[in-house]
């Protein structure tokens, strides 16, 4: 019985990961609706201003979407929300999504051109090429290597299909 105790008193929570984040973390106010991943927290550069912020798979306990968080690290942080219910090129549920990495910036992306009546692949865009200002964040699905890459563009997010 004593040892079951010390087992579960063990276990590290949300809550006590959460007392280790950052304070512009803690100072977003992010709502308790929105559980991060604490699994998988990861900090980049991600709106090129070099300073390193916060992003974090989660799961909206409202509706059960999965979606991903930023939060740049400002004197007044705010958080973005992607998926988890809003809308990020054309999805409100990043459910299918179980492959987060960092793209470092200064690499050029360019999103994958589709026929648009056979469906197959075509390559690169590279009309739309862009050069990444802040570290981008590409998410997949571990088996195929279909997805997509979420960047700063110097004004917002932008999301470009990547295969």
């Amino acid at each position: 019985m004593e040892s079951d105790k010390k087992k579960i008193d063990s276990v590290r929570t949300e809550l006590d990961t959460q007392k280790t984040f950052p304070d512009f973390v803690k100072l977003a106010n992010v709502p308790d609706s929105l559980n991060f991943d604490i699994d998988n927290i990861f900090y980049g550069d991600f709106n090129g201003d070099n300073k390193e912020d916060f992003a974090s798979p989660v799961i909206n306990l409202e509706n059960g979407f999965y979606g991903l968080v930023i939060i740049h690290n400002n004197p007044e942080p705010k958080y973005l929300v992607f998926g988890a219910g809003k809308e990020v090129n054309g999805q409100t549920n990043l459910d299918w999504i179980d492959k987060f990495e960092i793209i470092s910036k200064g690499q050029d992306i360019a999103p994958t051109l589709v026929d648009e009546k056979t469906g197959d692949i075509i390559g690169p865009d590279q009309s739309k090429a862009f050069k990444l200002i802040g570290d981008g964040i590409s998410m997949s699905v571990d088996e195929s290597h279909g997805g997509g890459v979420l960047f700063w563009n110097g004004k917002n997010y932008e999301w470009y299909h990547i295969e």
